[in-house]
């Protein structure tokens, strides 16, 4: 248990279910930890609940800064981290104990760069819940390219779109950072970025270890999503990083997340409605 992972945090306005996120991290099997709060400038008691738990756990790090936005939180985050490994927690949410230790597990047995797990995906409003991303995903083949592995990823699943359920090598992640100038799918180009710097393949961990509330003031869908020119930005910024001259291979899995992005967006216009 020598490797330390930092555990980021960053906290507006959740008070309400911050008591449970930070008890889901302090439980974790897995002890070596670094928790970093960063509280981004709330106006109702995240901050004393922050100091409380700070004051019981010396794991606990806090900062209190103006609000700056999630992204500006996690890049607070990112250059604090002393740990080998990073993984990002949203303050409305909570993990299973055992999900440090099972992220953590894979890197140690093979070339791994990034691990990532499922969802316990829970509506609050409905008062329903359901598991997802469990099913196994095949690992990359030796003729396929990085680029069209994870494009292909991209259009047929949704377990890279979020920073979060995931444990970073914190070498490469202190490396890359948020984009700040984006209010929408900056989790997804910062998983991207990631990756396309990382020499190691990814391992998925088919258990439900991160509970997401859906439904919270901060899980509602943004108006952003039912703007088709946000979509067409992430587009643009996806093109970007894939670079000029793309394999047949990478254009075709680049057609079909185009296809999948549209269809986001059609369906984020009909929930709003």
């Amino acid at each position: 248990m020598s490797q330390k992972v930092s555990v980021i945090v960053p906290i507006y306005n959740t008070a309400k279910y911050l008591p449970n996120c930070l008890d889901s991290i302090l439980n974790q099997t897995y002890k070596n930890l670094e928790i970093i709060l960063i509280d981004d400038g709330s106006t109702d008691n995240s901050k004393e609940i922050t100091n409380n738990y700070a004051k019981k756990d010396d794991r606990i790090k806090v900062i209190h800064q103006k609000n700056s936005g999630q992204s500006a939180a996690r890049n607070k985050g990112l250059k604090l981290a002393t740990g080998d490994f990073i993984s990002f927690v949203d303050s409305d949410d909570e993990i299973k104990p055992t999900f440090i230790e099972d992220l953590l597990a894979p890197f140690s047995k093979q070339n791994i760069s990034l691990s990532v797990c499922g969802i316990h995906y829970k509506r609050l409003k409905q008062k329903s819940a359901e598991n997802v991303y469990l099913n196994p995903l095949k690992p990359r083949k030796k003729s396929e390219s990085k680029f069209a592995y994870i494009l292909k990823l991209l259009a047929l699943d949704g377990r890279l779109y979020s920073s979060v359920t995931k444990l970073y090598d914190a070498k490469i992640a202190k490396t890359c950072a948020f984009d700040e100038s984006l209010n929408f799918a900056e989790d997804t180009k910062f998983v991207l970025d990631y990756l396309k710097k990382a020499p190691g393949e990814i391992a998925f961990v088919l258990k439900p270890l991160y509970a997401y509330n859906f439904g919270t003031e901060t899980s509602t869908i943004k108006s952003t999503a039912t703007n088709w020119q946000s979509w067409q930005t992430s587009y643009k910024n996806l093109k970007k990083w894939l670079g000029k001259n793309p394999s047949l291979q990478e254009k075709f899995w680049l057609g079909l997340v185009h296809l999948r992005w549209r269809i986001s967006y059609l369906r984020s216009k009909r929930r709003t409605k």
